[in-house]
């Protein structure tokens, strides 16, 4: 169980910077959703920011299907979000994590749709919160930690990436 805990901790890393980047600035976003004709006010993508966090932070210390659950709605949304930006052909910035310029492209498509079954995955089999998953062998929770960031990390980087649509 460990290892479907890691890739849906690195999804809820994701998630939490790109929350705390919108609730920051969201007026990338908001600009990304107004060409798509979705509501856009920066209130609303400050707000979206906000449950991002708070779903991204619960993923950590709440065990059970709810933070699970959560965390696949909001990646299955984002999936949806992704696949229409990349279909309209923009190569506008999506808004994802703030002020960090990068249009949507396949990749989030793919990045949105794993998370969502990553969030699936634990909310199947419900994921302890951190603090209980190494009860026994607390020496193997830093280094799970470094797997869980670098991971996040890597795919964050790989999404920045430049790529050709």
């Amino acid at each position: 169980m460990e290892y479907a805990a890691a890739v849906y901790l690195m999804a809820a890393v994701l998630l939490g910077a790109a929350g705390a980047s919108k609730a920051v600035t969201p007026e990338p976003a908001s600009a990304a959703l107004s060409r798509l004709g979705l509501y856009h006010r920066q209130w609303a993508v400050r707000l979206l920011g906000l449950v991002e966090l708070i779903v991204a932070a619960s993923a950590f210390i709440v065990e059970g299907v709810v933070p699970a659950t959560a965390l696949a709605a909001l990646y299955a949304g984002f999936a949806v979000v992704a696949a229409a930006m990349v279909r309209s052909g923009s190569a506008e910035p999506c808004g994802c994590f703030g002020r960090i310029e990068m249009a949507a492209t396949r990749r989030h498509v793919v990045v949105n749709v794993l998370a969502a079954v990553a969030g699936l995955v634990a909310a199947s089999w419900p994921v302890e919160a951190v603090d209980k998953l190494f009860e026994t062998q607390q020496w193997l929770l830093a280094p799970f930690f470094v797997v869980v960031v670098g991971g996040a990390y890597g795919v964050f980087t790989w999404l920045i990436r430049p790529t050709s649509r």
